[in-house]
């Protein structure tokens, strides 16, 4: 894995909106390509920190340079890392002013005029400092969840923590049902294989088998998609709709075509291409589409 830092210059004035979309995007296509990082921004400047896979961050950074939202890119700095340390985050977020540099040590003298490309270019240990004070500020605070910009209002930040608390549950609860289910499949495998003469295991015994293995891999496909979220505070949309089509796979297998109607067979089709579509659109735009990191 590889870590890169960058400064850029937005190329106007960035509004709550602007900033919000940025990481709303960002937060999505960074949990797709496995990429985590830290976004500050101040005084009409970003700095960045990107890590994850070489080539993936490496096409990443191809593709931010030419964002038209900002100019005077520059990558800081690029090592190779052995552990992300941005883990937390798909995209974690700062806004920074004058006052907050008071709080770095090392930094007291730092002013808010000061944060712009062509100072932190030349002084990459300050970029240093500002990263780490600021990665482990955000650590320290239940705001580690990445559900708005600076979230400081205590009522959300319980109601978050609840939220997060019961997503545990559910995939505490989803591991039971994963082995309840492994279970099932080998009871059902007895049953068919063992009891019976091995003459009388038909086709539909079959189908019957593979509709209980697909249930599993559904559930342990649920399963990741939940602990995604705990890790990442984004839905895995991508996964989601893959989950959708394994889930529909499995009804289509297990199809007793002497009693469906046409129409809930067309009706099935409908979805299954509906599915389709929309999981390609989804790989399209990841694979295509421009990134909204900076």
């Amino acid at each position: 894995m590889i870590q890169i830092s960058y400064i850029s210059t937005a190329t106007k004035p960035m509004s709550q909106e602007d900033l919000e979309q940025i990481l709303r995007s960002s937060r999505e296509n960074n949990a797709q390509l496995g990429i985590t990082g830290m976004l500050l921004h101040g005084n009409n400047t970003f700095i960045q920190i990107l890590e994850g896979e070489e080539n993936t961050v490496n096409e990443l950074i191809g593709r931010i340079k030419k964002d038209s939202r900002h100019t005077d890119f520059q990558v800081l700095k690029k090592k190779a890392i052995d552990r992300r340390e941005y883990a937390d985050w798909s995209m974690g977020f700062k806004r920074v002013s004058g006052e907050e540099f008071q709080a770095v040590k090392g930094l007291e003298n730092l002013v808010e005029k000061d944060f712009n490309t062509k100072f932190l270019g030349s002084h990459e240990n300050i970029v240093d400092s500002l990263m780490e004070h600021f990665r482990k500020d955000r650590l320290k605070k239940i705001g580690q969840e990445e559900l708005s910009l600076d979230q400081e209002d205590r009522l959300i930040q319980v109601l978050h923590q609840t939220i997060r608390a019961a997503v545990k549950v559910l995939a505490v609860l989803m591991v039971f049902t994963i082995l309840w289910g492994v279970v099932d499949v080998v009871y059902l495998i007895y049953q068919k294989l063992i009891l019976p003469s091995f003459t009388t295991f038909t086709i539909r015994d079959i189908v019957t088998t593979f509709g209980a293995f697909l249930a599993v891999l559904i559930a342990i496909e649920i399963f990741i998609n939940i602990t995604l979220y705990i890790r990442k505070d984004v839905i895995h949309i991508k996964m989601v709709v893959a989950t959708a089509l394994m889930a529909i796979a499995r009804k289509v297998i297990i199809f007793d075509f002497k009693e469906i109607t046409p129409p809930y067979i067309f009706a099935t089709a409908a979805v299954v291409l509906a599915l389709g579509i929309t999981y390609w659109l989804i790989e399209r735009r990841l694979t295509w589409g421009e990134p909204d990191n900076l």
